[in-house]
């Protein structure tokens, strides 16, 4: 029996402890994926779907047919393995996400800087919309009649350095992100960075109450009511003022406010929020920001600083849309849509998972493994660990090279000296 070096087994390993065949077999026919006379592989399956179909290696259904009949060795009919389209992979894929999010959730947390000392995470939130076939109009409404008339709406909630998602959901297009992240005790002691989709006054309110923490970009049409400025100045008396009177008089200056916004409770029953404005020179104009987390813990400069860590989210959505083939699916079937929603997800949390392992074995280049340059090496690559994943698995005793070398060979940003843009919150061993 063909057996791999015992060191180059780490990613084989990492991949199929994250999916153990006899899960993937177990919750393929619970959910009437497969039945029990197995016409169709459930473990094969969802490795050509993850490793090749995924990272468009497979740019058709034929193509992945042929890929799965290959890794199988059995054979089945084009009809045949069209019909496993339906609900039944749509619910199996779901399944597959919600185990890998649930995983995650319980994973430890990185050593944070000494900046955000007592925290436990730093929480990004974003969605995104993919569009779809105008005849999906009906099942997927769009935001806008006109230009996007059928559009599913991703949100992702995911650890500024995690492996993948903490939570994902997907909805119709036209849904308002607002309505899309529902808080709870998780929230304690973690930051949560949001954009304007989320800025909500009694969201905000609550995130305070269950003793969570946010950075928000401070939304155009928002004017509390300042209580006093934070830092010593000069110049124009701003307490009791509201903000939209006294925003356009600051010169350049640093701005920490003290202030209550709005809400429709009591104001007794709230609790002040910060301000902060941070001038850019490049753009001639302020940016202001609004958070909960105390004056004496982060400094207004570190605020602007932190809220940029968003842009890893922004990397992640870019990710899943370039790299994972979630801008090329043109399909008017439903389920095709769904299902290939799903395993871009999916795609995207393997291959963190991969990059993880590379970090885990290789400390020293923790910082100059960078997941957008990562995402490209894995697309490329992607073939070679779906057969490696199967010859571990027993299924595919085929030749086999060692994935780990390749891919540190590659993976590792040459520019020793650059600077990241997580490095000022997280210590790197």
């Amino acid at each position: 029996m063909f057996e791999l070096p015992k060191e180059e087994q780490a990613i084989e390993k990492k991949l199929t402890e994250l999916y153990p065949k006899e899960w993937l077999l177990k919750t393929a026919i619970e959910v009437g994926f497969v039945k029990r006379d197995r016409k169709v592989d459930p473990v094969v399956f969802f490795w050509s779907l993850v490793l090749g179909f995924g990272v468009g290696l497979q740019r058709t259904l034929a193509e992945l047919k042929r890929t799965y009949t290959s890794m199988a060795a059995n054979k089945i009919a084009m009809s045949s393995f069209y019909d496993r389209f339906k609900p039944e992979l749509v619910a199996f894929l779901k399944q597959c996400v919600q185990k890998a999010v649930a995983d995650m959730a319980n994973e430890p947390t990185v050593c944070m800087s000494a900046t955000l000392k007592g925290f436990l995470d730093l929480l990004l939130v974003d969605s995104t919309l993919i569009h779809l076939h105008e005849k999906l109009a009906n099942r997927w409404p769009g935001s806008r009649t006109n230009s996007s008339p059928a559009a599913i709406k991703l949100n992702l909630l995911m650890s500024a350095w995690g492996k993948g998602p903490r939570n994902v959901e997907v909805v119709e297009g036209k849904r308002s992100e607002q309505g899309l992240l529902d808080l709870g005790p998780w929230v304690k002691n973690r930051i949560l960075l949001m954009d304007l989709g989320y800025f909500d006054h009694q969201r905000f309110q609550e995130l305070d109450a269950l003793g969570g923490f946010f950075v928000s970009r401070v939304k155009s049409n928002c004017n509390p009511l300042i209580l006093r400025s934070l830092k010593k100045r000069k110049g124009i008396t701003i307490a009791g003022q509201r903000f939209k009177a006294v925003k356009d008089q600051f010169q350049k200056e640093t701005v920490d406010l003290e202030v209550m916004l709005s809400t429709k409770k009591q104001d007794n029953e709230n609790r002040p929020l910060r301000v902060i404005g941070m001038w850019n020179e490049n753009k001639k104009s302020y940016h202001f920001y609004v958070t909960n987390i105390p004056a004496d813990c982060v400094t207004p400069e570190d605020i602007a600083k932190l809220y940029s860590a968003r842009w890893a989210i922004e990397l992640v959505m870019k990710e899943l849309k370039s790299s994972y083939a979630l801008e090329q699916i043109s399909s008017a079937d439903d389920c095709v849509v769904e299902a290939l929603v799903y395993t871009a997800i999916l795609t995207l949390i393997v291959s963190r998972n991969i990059l993880g392992v590379l970090k885990e074995q290789y400390p020293q280049n923790t910082q100059r493994l960078t997941p957008l340059r990562w995402s490209k090496i894995f697309a490329a690559t992607a073939y070679n660990v779906l057969n490696a994943v199967l010859i571990y698995e027993g299924i595919n005793p085929r030749g086999y090279n060692p994935l780990t070398g390749a891919f540190l060979a590659e993976a590792i940003d040459p520019n020793v000296n650059r600077k990241r843009l997580l490095d000022p919150w997280v210590v790197f061993d």
